[in-house]
């Protein structure tokens, strides 16, 4: 991972000498306010010589351009935080614990620390009071940030960040991180990691802004098994560190995405000129990211990184970090060391084609899901979805972790990066899973058109980026929109042998069946003969006439389809080659695309028998 960090360290650097930044704004948790803050609570104390006296509560808007003025930045989730600024989470916890235990804690440091702890001792009740009522008031009391504020003799309102001595505290206690843990001070001279001069470097650094590449309270894991010298292992110096700080602080701003169960930064590497670079992609994402702040529907965050793989081309590399967080922790799952714009583009291409295919557009949906349905597979499909949006660029991460759900994250996770780094994806493996689902669907009396339809596109994108391993299907023209294979054609090429074409056909012929009963009967009562969908040789074999048989009942035939049947059997007899989940799934594509697959042969000649 030390090419991740030399990433964030270039990308930092150009960030704070793009927007002239300080140490002081490097140094803020302005993204922690930026997500859901609306509301500021301030404590005003109103100087009267020389001696300060409470004010009241006062709630203002929160404005982003004020993060210097409230200097917030998280601590410890049992302790204060860095300064007095904190989240209100549960009242009677964050006024001692937070709030009012900061002054108290730092009234040796300054004599206005001293002052201040002093007035808030003297008037802590009616403070409380006042805030409580405040907070009820509160429209969206998520993230509702409390500060204090200082009215001065002539009227106007500071906040702590016009003071120095909590300046001061803010950098001191920041950076303390660096290289202090517990009583261990993991410092020394050396040539730093980053910038290679000979300096005073830190040991804790990567570990401090939460990417953790070694355990330093564990001996074995440090050179000379001594804590002190962890220094030696990754050796950065301040400036460094700050310019880390800077870099993932630009990633969580711009390049954080959280949807459908995952959560990452996107960390742009530059290939060639980085600060030619860096131009783009900033002038690109603060411009967009103004876009996105005034749109009402806000358009997914993966259309943003679409439009950055369209803009710059291949002058960089991107690198994927999952984690999760929670509180201060924060832990990485999973890393993909380097994804090309061009395979990125590959990945979004192919989903915006297959999401076009006849088989997903509003007239087979109507067919298939009900008349009552309106829009494409995606549009439908985001209609339902509670985690995030669904557009044409992200939908397979949308149906993907619709059958890993209720499984490990660990399985989403892995098919997840082995996507984008290009390794082959096992096919026997998906599908025993996309049948997982479908029989769950069917046993609990739930419709399995969704998940056939979800697990098919699936198929279909994975195949055409040709991640499929143990399984080749076609290769669908993405090169122009207009000229994609039609349906039959598609699933001409699906069913490239005997056994897979008897277990589609076969699939169409009992929906054909249960559709004839529901007409007559008001309910299907074959489907329970159809073992649960777990189905093997025998018993496709025992199922074709059973299904023959039972059409007859109702005056129903379909001949061409039915001799189309008898035939792949017959050949598939001695060259059986499916598994128990192969021949489950293409069972339940045929019985799913019954009513959007017809064949034109097979119409002309039954002259408009059978549905």
């Amino acid at each position: 991972m030390s090419v991740l960090l030399n990433a964030l360290y270039e990308i930092g650097k150009l960030w704070i000498e793009k927007e002239d930044l300080d140490k002081i704004n490097v140094l803020l948790d302005a993204s922690k306010l930026a997500k859901r803050t609306k509301s500021v609570l301030v404590v005003e104390l109103k100087e009267d010589k020389g001696n300060l006296e409470y004010a009241g509560v006062v709630e203002r808007d929160y404005d982003s351009d004020d993060n210097p003025k409230y200097l917030y930045r998280g601590g410890s989730s049992r302790g204060t935080d860095i300064t007095p600024s904190c989240l209100i989470t549960e009242l009677d916890k964050t006024l001692p614990n937070k709030f009012f235990k900061w002054f108290s804690n730092h009234e040796s440091e300054d004599d206005f620390f001293k002052q201040i702890n002093a007035c808030l001792i003297e008037n802590q009740d009616i403070i409380t009071k006042d805030i409580g009522e405040k907070f009820e008031l509160v429209s969206e009391k998520v993230n509702v940030l409390l500060t204090i504020g200082f009215i001065s003799i002539d009227g106007d309102l500071k906040f702590i960040g016009d003071y120095e001595a909590f300046r001061n505290v803010l950098i001191s206690s920041a950076t303390i991180k660096y290289y202090k843990k517990g009583s261990n001070k993991v410092k020394g001279d050396g040539v730093c990691f980053l910038c290679d001069e000979q300096k005073e470097v830190y040991g804790l650094v990567s570990n401090s802004i939460g990417f953790s590449f070694s355990t330093p309270d564990k001996p074995g894991n440090v050179p000379g098994l001594l804590v002190k010298d962890q220094w030696k292992q990754l050796p950065i110096c301040g400036d460094c560190a700050l310019y880390l700080e800077a870099g993932k602080k630009f990633v969580e701003k711009y390049l954080s995405f959280s949807e459908f169960g995952l959560t990452y930064y996107v960390i742009p590497n530059f290939l060639v000129n980085p600060r030619q670079g860096f131009d783009e992609i900033y002038k690109y994402l603060s411009r967009e990211d103004e876009y996105l702040t005034y749109r009402a529907d806000l358009v997914s965050r993966e259309d943003k990184l679409a439009g950055i793989v369209d803009k710059l081309g291949n002058i960089l590399e991107f690198k994927f970090l999952f984690y999760q967080s929670s509180n201060n922790a924060f832990d990485i799952l999973a890393y993909v060391e380097s994804v090309l714009p061009s395979w990125m583009r590959e990945i979004y291409d192919n989903q915006l084609s297959i999401s076009r295919l006849e088989f997903f557009n509003e007239e087979n949906m109507k067919k298939v899901l009900g008349k009552d349905k309106e829009g494409d597979f995606v549009t439908i499909s985001n209609l339902s979805n509670k985690f995030a949006t669904v557009t044409n660029y992200n939908w397979y991460l949308s149906f993907l972790r619709d059958f890993f759900s209720s499984y490990s994250r660990t399985y989403y996770l892995g098919i997840v990066t082995d996507v984008m780094s290009e390794k082959k994806l096992d096919y026997g493996f998906l599908l025993t899973h996309f049948m997982n689902k479908i029989r769950e669907n069917w046993r609990q009396g739930y419709g399995i058109s969704v998940p056939v339809l979800k697990s098919f596109a699936l198929i279909l994108f994975f195949n055409n980026l040709d991640l499929l391993k143990g399984e080749k299907i076609m290769k669908i023209n993405l090169e122009d929109s207009e000229e994609l294979k039609s349906d039959s054609s598609i699933i001409d090429d699906f069913l490239d042998a005997p056994d897979k074409k008897a277990v589609f056909l076969l699939g169409d012929l009992t929906r054909k069946l249960t559709y004839k009963q529901y007409k007559e009967l008001g309910s299907s009562p074959f489907i329970n003969k159809l073992w649960g969908l777990s189905l093997d040789k025998n018993k496709i074999i025992k199922l074709y006439p059973m299904v023959f048989s039972k059409l007859r009942e109702y005056d129903s035939a379909y001949p061409v389809l039915e001799e189309n049947i008898s035939a792949n059997l017959m050949h598939a007899e001695n060259n059986w080659k499916l598994s128990r989940d192969e021949i489950s799934y293409y069972f339940v594509l045929g019985y799913t695309l019954a009513y959007a697959v017809n064949d034109k042969k097979e119409k002309d000649k039954e002259n408009g028998e059978g549905e």
